[in-house]
């Protein structure tokens, strides 16, 4: 049943039409919540983008499958409707790897995502890293607050963003351009201050003709719906996913993927992020220092691992070894370098 449809669900004496009968199945607690299908939760995430949905709904539905917990059909469905409402503009060329970390920001250490993603592409990996503006409840440094302070548009319009990939191999994408109602639902989002079930699903749009993606995350739980279970509700055949932590991270690193054995990435059991340095001034500096040749400690071996697992779910090289050093060669070469020129040209 669609959010908006005015059949009535009845229980007891109680009745739930439209969307709150879907904020019923998410919201009555451990023993009467169950999880939606897929088409709900489709169609929950469609009313919302639509404005279909009251923001005290809406706010309601996103507490409570944060208190539930979602399932990857319920997170399959979410994305979904991102998808659809998302603009298509396909590139050409190579189709690009998706990349995106937490639409909240870093806060702790520096924002390397635009640093990672334009050293894979001038490793040979085109990647489209996507976010949205600061959300709570960590506020953190955006990769498009990054952009910004290199130079570039905060908040890259689609074309501009289309831009970026052909004339670089890099683009950045603002969820708030690529997709209707995206603003009022980040808004609601931050009033809530809680993450949700679109902290995952938003990482799982095809921006400008994406099919490979590498999913960052934090939480185990998030594996499963991100990458174990993909081939049972993608889209196409030709769509991959792996999910990874950063290799900075205290926890193992083994990034997980679809379609594919687990890849074995390096762990570094002394490789920390020195505390600060998250501003987007500073994560500009780095960015540059790091894509130059110029820094070589934990925060350029981060990179060069993320690049790493770029080009392996890009396809572009076939073991761990092999994507270091391309990537390091990419540095060494001056490719890096000039991949983050073309960038900021294009846009300029």
């Amino acid at each position: 049943m669609s959010p908006t449809d005015t059949q009535t669900q009845r229980f007891g004496r109680s009745s739930y039409a439209g969307f709150r009968a879907t904020i019923k199945a998410v919201g009555t607690g451990p023993r009467g919540s169950r999880a939606l299908a897929f088409e709900e939760a489709r169609d929950a995430m469609r009313g919302i983008l639509a404005g279909e949905v009251s923001d005290a709904q809406a706010g309601a539905f996103m507490i409570a499958m944060r208190t539930k917990g979602e399932e990857p059909e319920e997170l399959a469905g979410l994305a979904q409707a991102l998808r659809d409402a998302a603009a298509s503009t396909e590139p050409s060329g190579r189709e690009p790897v998706a990349c995106a970390g937490a639409y909240d920001g870093v806060a702790d250490s520096p924002q390397l995502s635009l640093a990672t993603a334009a050293l894979a592409a001038a490793a040979g990996a085109p990647c489209v890293v996507h976010c949205g503006g600061s959300l709570g409840p960590k506020y953190g440094t955006t990769p498009a607050d990054v952009l910004a302070a290199l130079g570039g548009p905060g908040r890259p319009s689609l074309e501009q963003s289309r831009a970026m990939l052909d004339a670089s191999g890099v683009a950045l994408v603002h969820a708030g351009e690529a997709i209707p109602g995206w603003d009022r639902l980040a808004r609601i989002r931050d009033e809530i201050g809680l993450r949700g079930p679109v902290h995952s699903a938003e990482k799982l749009v095809d921006h400008l003709g994406a099919r490979r993606f590498l999913v960052g995350y934090t939480h185990q739980s998030t594996v499963p719906a991100c990458s174990g279970r993909w081939s049972g509700w993608a889209p196409s055949p030709r769509w991959r996913c792996a999910a990874s932590r950063a290799p900075t991270s205290p926890r193992p690193a083994r990034p997980q993927a679809s379609g594919a054995a687990s890849l074995e990435m390096p762990q570094r059991l002394d490789l920390r992020l020195p505390p600060g340095g998250a501003s987007a001034e500073e994560s500009a500096e780095l960015t540059r220092a790091i894509l130059g040749g110029e820094e070589d400690g934990p925060a350029a071996v981060a990179v060069v691992l993320g690049a790493m697992l770029r080009l392996r779910a890009a396809g572009a090289c076939d073991t761990v070894e092999a994507g270091v050093e391309r990537a390091r060669a990419a540095v060494a070469s001056g490719a890096a370098t000039a991949t983050l020129a073309r960038l900021l040209e294009s846009c300029a």
